[in-house]
């Protein structure tokens, strides 16, 4: 039987984990969450996951609203996951993941973490660990692919209230987060972060990209500029950048 798995990546953590669960199954789909996407949920799966970052401490707004609005058809025989990256905490992610679900009439079997290289670089100077880093979370990773090969089954815990409105504060405001970004004269006209950005939030004027306040603070236009021209305010100039070594 067939199998698929939804991802929403920006600096291609998540998509490394899918790519590597995907790898160890049948006719494994992967679709990334983006802007106008298909929100038909086939039947008939074996296994149907999700697997996203987290954005302060829950899931990213757009993997929200494509499960909010996605058509589940009816999947009795169908093995649920959800997997999140996380750099700091993982917060309520998987709790509030399943509890989404639930109100599309959907089980969420299984739920895991799996903590990855830290990106949020308008907060910090990222670590220069990159290769230590990332090989202690590929080995995180062969260790939670054989629950969901054999569809385990798990306990997902409850959701801390006070973490969840710490989240859904940060939510609510999440799509104007590209108002802080401003591009230097270091832009080359590549138009990268306008095609890498899933929110679609970006066009270019005048050979500059310009943003248009549908963010999803998934940071790919900032890590995958070429020249460093897309900065958040006056905070990540001197900063590293990162994209997944792997990916």
């Amino acid at each position: 039987m067939k199998n698929r798995i939804y991802f929403f990546t920006g600096t291609g953590n998540s998509l490394k984990v899918a790519k590597e669960i995907a790898a160890s199954l049948p006719e494994c789909e992967l679709v990334a969450i983006q802007k106008d996407m298909d929100k038909a949920i086939p039947s008939g799966y074996q296994r149907i996951g999700f697997v996203f970052p987290v954005y302060f401490w829950g899931p990213p707004a757009m993997a929200v609203n494509f499960i909010k609005n996605a058509n589940f058809p009816p999947q009795s025989d169908t093995y649920f996951f959800a997997v999140a990256t996380y750099g700091g905490s993982l917060g309520p992610s998987l709790p509030y993941t399943r509890d989404i679900l639930l109100e599309k009439g959907v089980n969420l079997n299984f739920g895991a973490g799996i903590k990855m290289f830290a990106n949020a670089v308008f907060k910090y100077n990222m670590s220069k660990r990159v290769e230590k880093i990332t090989d202690i979370s590929n080995k995180k990773i062969e260790v939670l692919v054989p629950y969901i090969t054999v569809m385990e089954k798990n306990r997902i815990g409850s959701t801390n209230k006070l973490t969840l409105r710490t989240y859904l504060k940060y939510m609510s405001k999440i799509h104007d987060f590209d108002r802080g970004f401003n591009v230097s004269s270091n832009c080359v006209s590549c138009s990268i972060c306008r095609d890498i950005c899933p929110a679609k939030n970006i066009e270019m004027v005048d050979g500059q990209p310009a943003f248009n306040h549908q963010c999803e603070c998934c940071l790919a236009c900032l890590h995958h500029c070429p020249k460093r021209a897309i900065n958040y305010l006056t905070k990540t100039q001197n900063r590293r950048r990162y994209t997944h070594p792997q990916i």
